[in-house]
């Protein structure tokens, strides 16, 4: 049994940054977590991928997922259970995260007879990982968001099984992010962030404050970028952390010198990103972001209110394996069951192109509220 002398083998070294042994929390909050993040996408569109596995100490829950994007078809398989005295075992719901070298090498493999989906993948990564800005959002007296997170570009290999059908995984394009912390939407409480239409329903006269997101990590030779930026509703930059790192590791300065959306009309989902950086010493990048395949519901993950029973990430549920397929109808609806459900916030695969040599990358942008800048009502 776990108590407050139980040790792991981290507590034999000086990286202590709290009075606890590493097997728990430096924070009472009930929404700190700390999670494994993945995709990948076959370089031609076909086919892609996401998974995640994560574990919330002070709610004694480990969660993951992995879904597949197959032309209009989203495969969701997500799984849940109780953390106890396995709080150390990377997995749940046979869908397990292994790290063979860190910062090179982790291998994600499901095996679960309640999903027809299973999977034996590895990430590969010669790029050195890079580290974002440590991120507080606060208002009204209270610490709504406070996280720490890395991101690294890499490929897979391996294969993936989904019902009567097999790929093979070969050198396809990746990315990976490990975060940690408190946020919001977390063990079914924050209702307004975990399904906003339940929020608006109950406080019409409110409207949620407007934000624009764009996450992006593209790669150029022997640099890589990762960008993350938001917009408030008057087109203020509320926040903006860019890192351009050399596959040795070196940072160097960088700066966006434009940035521009193009939307499909009368949607959210965007036809273009364009950005003009600056690296180093005058080095310009012009980096185009196109959709390589359809931008992922997240609700089919357990993000945003998932899982069948509504109540979204690190809710407490016991052992849960579930299923489901989602149909992308066109770039905004998607169907369960031939019904249109919530999609939850949408991430993003992408066609790159940076000073006109093609690449694979991510771009998600994610919307709310009114953006008269970007063209968007409310």
């Amino acid at each position: 049994m776990i108590d407050e002398r139980s040790l792991h083998p981290a507590d034999e070294t000086l990286l202590h940054q709290a009075p606890w042994p590493f097997l728990y929390a430096a924070t009472s909050d009930h929404r700190f977590f700390d999670r494994y993040w993945f995709a990948g996408v076959d370089p031609s569109g076909g086919f892609g991928f996401v998974a995640g596995l994560a574990v919330y100490k002070n709610l004694g829950v480990c969660d993951g997922f992995l879904c597949i994007l197959e032309g209009d078809r989203q495969h969701n398989s997500r799984f849940s259970r109780a953390l106890s005295d396995d709080v150390l075992t990377t997995g749940v719901g046979g869908l397990r995260v292994d790290v063979v070298e860190p910062y090179r090498q982790i291998t994600v493999r499901l095996d679960n007879p309640d999903t027809p989906i299973a999977a034996d993948l590895t990430f590969t990564s010669d790029h050195a990982p890079a580290c974002e800005a440590h991120y507080v959002d606060s208002r009204g007296g209270r610490v709504g968001q406070e996280i720490t997170r890395y991101h690294q570009p890499g490929n897979w290999e391996g294969w993936i099984q989904y019902p009567d059908n097999k790929v093979t995984v070969n050198n396809w394009w990746g990315t990976r992010d490990h975060s940690w912390g408190v946020r919001p939407g977390v063990g079914g409480f924050d209702r307004s962030v975990a399904d906003p239409q339940a929020a608006k329903a109950a406080s019409p006269t409110v409207p949620a404050a407007s934000l624009l997101h764009i996450a992006l990590v593209v790669e150029h030779g022997d640099l890589w970028v990762s960008l993350q930026q938001r917009e408030d509703g008057e087109g203020r930059i509320t926040f903006s952390d860019i890192i351009a790192m050399t596959r040795e590791g070196l940072r160097l300065p960088v700066s966006v010198s434009a940035f521009d959306i193009t939307f499909h009309p009368g949607t959210r989902q965007y036809d273009e990103v364009r950005l003009e950086l600056v690296i180093g010493d005058g080095q310009e990048l012009t980096v185009r972001a196109t959709p390589l395949i359809h931008a992922w519901a997240y609700a089919g993950t357990g993000y945003d209110g998932g899982y069948r029973d509504g109540r979204g990430l690190g809710a407490w549920r016991g052992n849960v394996a579930e299923y489901d397929v989602y149909l992308h109808a066109d770039r905004e609806q998607v169907l369960l069951d031939g019904r249109p459900t919530p999609t939850g916030h949408r991430e993003q695969l992408a066609k790159m192109t940076v000073n006109g040599i093609d690449s694979t990358g991510y771009c998600a942008v994610m919307t709310r509220g009114a953006l008269p800048h970007r063209g968007l009502a409310e």
